[in-house]
């Protein structure tokens, strides 16, 4: 009887390890995925859902996108488009929170390639 219940315990220790350790796994390949996308939204975004919602932030006043799949930054740069995770130059210094933003309902790789039909239908006040 005592060595029924000295397996049983040992048993149970082994079991609650082996499930604490897939959990721990579980957790540190979640926090993976969300450092390969940039951490989370960036500052500016709402709190809640805000990826789920919209892929891509269009910046009314300055010919910037934020994908929030990718977490970068679409930036136009002279006559070209770069991305970047960092914070294009054109929008240093800029309130990001008061500054107008568009979610876009667009669900390709290039909303850069509507940049004239987005800036006529949002014309920023710039």
């Amino acid at each position: 009887m005592k060595n029924l219940r000295l397996l049983m315990l040992v048993l149970f220790a082994v079991t609650a390890l082996s499930t604490a350790d897939v959990m721990a796994q579980g957790k540190s390949k979640k926090k993976q995925k969300n450092e390969k996308k940039g951490g989370g939204p960036p500052p500016w975004a709402p709190a809640h859902g805000y990826r789920a919602k919209t892929r891509y932030v269009y910046f009314q006043d300055y010919p910037v996108y934020y994908d929030n799949d990718r977490g970068v930054y679409i930036s136009m740069s002279g006559k070209n488009w770069s991305i970047s995770a960092k914070l294009p130059d054109i929008l240093k210094g800029v309130d990001l929170f008061a500054t107008p933003k568009i979610d876009l309902d667009f669900s390709g790789d290039k909303p850069q390639e509507l940049f004239d039909e987005h800036k006529s239908k949002y014309p920023g006040k710039k």
